[in-house]
Order: C-alpha cells, then structure tokens, then sequence
C-alpha cells in the first residue's frame, strides 16, 4: 500500500470541526505559531487553530500528505523565497497547474507541491474575505510566505502512521 499517511500525535492536530482546538500543537512549535500569528490576520491561536480545523485547509493538507509526503515524509523542504515567489505568480497568473480540481502531478516536485498548497490556501482565503483581491496584489508574497509557514507548522507537528485530517469529520 506504500508510506503510511501522516498524523497529528493525540491532542496535537488540528481539532475536529465543532471541537476545542488545543492550546498548541506542540511544545517545540510554540514559536513557529507566534510567528505564523504574525503573518496572518489572526487576533489570537484559538481563532488560527480554527481555521487549522477547517475544511479548506485540512482538505488542502489530506492532499499534501496523501500526494506528496505519504511517498517521501523526510523530504527537506524547498526553499522559502523562491517557493512563495512561485506561489505568487501561479495564483496571480491563475497557473491551471496549481488551480484545477485535480491536477495531474506526474512528475511534480516537491517545490511544485508545496506551491500547490500555499496557492489553495490563498485561494480558499481571498475567496473567503480573509484577503481582498487588492489586499493580494499588494502583499502576495507575504501573504505566499505565511502559506509557506502554515505548511511548515504543519509539517513540524505529524507523525507517520495514521490518515491526515480529511475534508470532513
């Protein structure tokens, strides 16, 4: 059947829709929230931790895990700056590569995948009112760069063994 899926340890996923999301994720990435706090319109971690829970991102990430870190979890991460530039452009460019339903990823790499979910998030968050239109021209490489960061956060609290967070409950 291929690489187990990822999985939040007990207590420290992303919470169930309709649940209390834990205070943090994990002792060790208590500093990554903060920051991550910093990046995105969020007044406090319980209002970040349920956007966490929620559908769109708990979809976008069952994608990320069951497409890319399912085949290789200890992959290093691309790098930063030119991966949010990438996310930028593919979202501002509308890239059908990265904004179809269900892409055909033959041959993606790992940048392409991480591109993937920082372009679905912003998607899901301009679409949502998290950001303006205009709000995105403006910053989207800053808005890229915190979809970068989410990922990453969500990446330093699995653990491989069981089904990552589905669309839902």
């Amino acid at each position: 059947m291929g690489a187990p899926a990822p999985r939040f340890p007990p207590g420290s996923g992303p919470a169930a829709p309709g649940s209390t999301p834990s205070p943090s994720f994990s002792h060790l990435s208590t500093q990554h929230e903060r920051l991550i706090l910093e990046l995105l319109p969020f007044k406090d971690a319980a209002k970040f931790h349920d956007w966490l829970a929620s559908p769109p991102v708990r979809g976008c990430w069952a994608e990320f895990c069951r497409d890319f870190l399912a085949g290789s979890p200890h992959a290093p991460e691309p790098d930063k700056t030119r991966t949010a530039q990438a996310a930028k452009d593919a979202f501002s460019g509308r890239k059908e590569k990265f904004m179809v339903f269900h892409p055909d990823k033959a041959g993606w790499t790992a940048e392409d995948h991480h591109v993937r979910f920082i372009v679905q998030v912003a998607s899901d968050g301009v679409m949502r009112g998290m950001w303006s239109e205009s709000e995105w021209k403006k910053r989207g490489l800053e808005i890229s760069k915190a979809g970068y960061e989410v990922l990453s956060f969500l990446r330093s609290t699995m653990v491989l063994g069981e089904q990552p967070p589905r669309y839902s409950a």
